[in-house]
């Protein structure tokens, strides 16, 4: 019996993630699917001019530069630690468990909303191209909640294979849409009259006002935040060290750049359905509209599913490692923490992704009798919130880094504060400015649940007698 007690390790070597196997094209590639870069520039136009008219670009802009910040926090840590848990990896080994237990409850609870957003947002784009080739029954409640269980069992299988996986259905439904979206734009830009994108730069129209472009800056936000969870998967890469600062560069550098891009030419475009999108319908159908492309609507609905189906595989892919680190250090069920031994896959942290991720929406849809596009809206801004707290107590933890190491650079401690004090403030502004209904209570649903979640991590974390105090790569 000693003999036997002596040889149970507290992980079998041979069954972990496969480290140092993916390459920084690969981890890239997911990157770019789990921010949906194909669904975002065709939405983006028809989201942000109804909030910031000619000056979403400056609007996006400026929601690239608060997400860059944190972008250097994430660069910051990863220098110096290979973690598998994310910004709750990180700043539990500057600030100790209350400083875990504080990011990871908002972490872990956006974490999931996420992943219910974004199956939400796979069953709008295929109840709307089924609808739209004849097969009404997809609008019924009953469609919506099945079609959201076979979305999310789906996207979970291929994210249980594991990463090689995940990387190929990725590569080519993340893009294989990206050039009919070009087309429409082209053609509604071709059609509208007197088209000019100068009024864009003319910085003296009421477009350009500070509250404007604020309003759609916090709009903006929703199409970066949340991109540093990729940092989960850093352990998997070769010389993560070196490749993590690369890939965040690259995927803030791409994404930030296609969406100013795209703005500049959609903005003209569909200043002349404006009527049409505050009627609600999708921004791809309005420039197909007005392109006298009509015929594009149907199949850009389909490449749009598939576009951000690929993003739940990457959600699934970085969420599951997150999930199955905190698992390790007893933060969750420890059987959450389980790699599969033959896909090197957290397989149990994906399927309980899975469970959530079709349990939310058919909430929503069975319960409160809130249909999918009203239910994404809800999900995705409230999944924007709950990251809040996390990017402040990681800025903090930031300068507490460089301090404590005597590497205090005043430009780096000043680019930090202004993450942490952007997002404080956006946090603050949600809060005093919340309207009612639904959407005015979710800063607050936000703020509620990140603190019952903190109260719950910190019990867990003492019964524990504090497991997993640094978080790193567990994996």
């Amino acid at each position: 019996m000693e003999h036997l007690e002596q040889q149970d390790p507290p992980r079998d070597p041979e069954v972990s993630l496969e480290h140092g196997h993916t390459s920084l094209g690969a981890l890239t590639v997911l990157g770019l699917s789990a921010q949906q870069i194909g669904p975002g520039i065709a939405l983006a136009g028809g989201y942000m001019i109804l909030y910031a008219g000619n000056a979403s670009w400056v609007s996006m802009l400026v929601a690239l530069v608060v997400s860059a910040s944190i972008g250097a926090i994430v660069v910051t840590f990863s220098r110096r630690l290979v973690a598998s848990g994310g910004l709750m990896s990180y700043v539990s080994s500057v600030l100790g468990p209350y400083g875990r237990a504080l990011t990871g409850s908002g972490y872990l609870i956006g974490l999931l909303i996420a992943a219910a957003a974004v199956t939400t947002g796979v069953v709008i784009f295929t109840a709307s191209f089924l609808v739209q080739i004849g097969a009404t029954w997809a609008a019924s409640p009953l469609a919506q909640g099945a079609s959201a269980v076979v979305v999310a069992a789906l996207a979970g299988a291929i994210a249980y294979r594991g990463v090689d996986t995940s990387v190929k259905v990725s590569a080519v439904l993340t893009f294989v849409g990206i050039p009919f979206v070009i087309g429409v734009t082209i053609a509604a830009a071709l059609a509208a009259p007197h088209y000019s994108i100068a009024p864009q730069f003319d910085f003296s129209s009421s477009d350009f006002s500070w509250s404007g472009i604020f309003q759609g800056a916090l709009v903006a936000l929703s199409y970066f935040v949340g991109f540093d969870g990729l940092s989960a998967m850093a352990g998997e890469t070769k010389d993560p060290k070196e490749n993590l600062p690369r890939f965040i560069l690259l995927l803030l550098g791409i994404t930030g750049a296609a969406y100013v891009a795209i703005l500049w030419f959609q903005i003209p475009a569909l200043a002349g359905g404006t009527k049409l999108l505050e009627n609600g319908d999708s921004p791809t159908a309005v420039l197909a509209h007005l392109g006298n492309v009509g015929w594009l609507a149907a199949p850009l609905d389909l490449l749009m599913a598939a576009a951000t189906f690929a993003g739940l595989v990457a959600t699934f892919n970085y969420g599951s490692r997150i999930i199955g680190t905190a698992a390790e250090a007893r933060l969750l069920p420890r059987g959450l923490a389980h790699v599969n031994p033959k896909f090197r896959s957290p397989s149990r942290a994906v399927i309980f992704l899975v469970i959530i991720s079709a349990g939310i929406p058919i909430a929503f849809e069975l319960v409160a009798a809130t249909p999918p596009l009203e239910s994404s809206v809800l999900l995705y801004t409230l999944f924007s919130y709950c990251y809040f707290i996390p990017y402040v107590v990681a800025a903090v933890a930031a300068i507490v880094l460089v301090v404590r190491e005597r590497r205090a650079n005043p430009l780096m401690i000043a680019v930090y504060a202004f993450a942490g004090i952007s997002f404080g403030y956006l946090l603050f502004y949600a809060l005093t400015s919340a309207g009612g209904g639904a959407f005015g209570a979710l800063p607050w649903i936000a703020l509620i649940l990140t603190a019952v979640g903190f109260v719950g991590l910190l019990i867990v974390d003492r019964r524990s007698a504090g497991a997993g105090e640094a978080l790193s790569d567990l994996l």
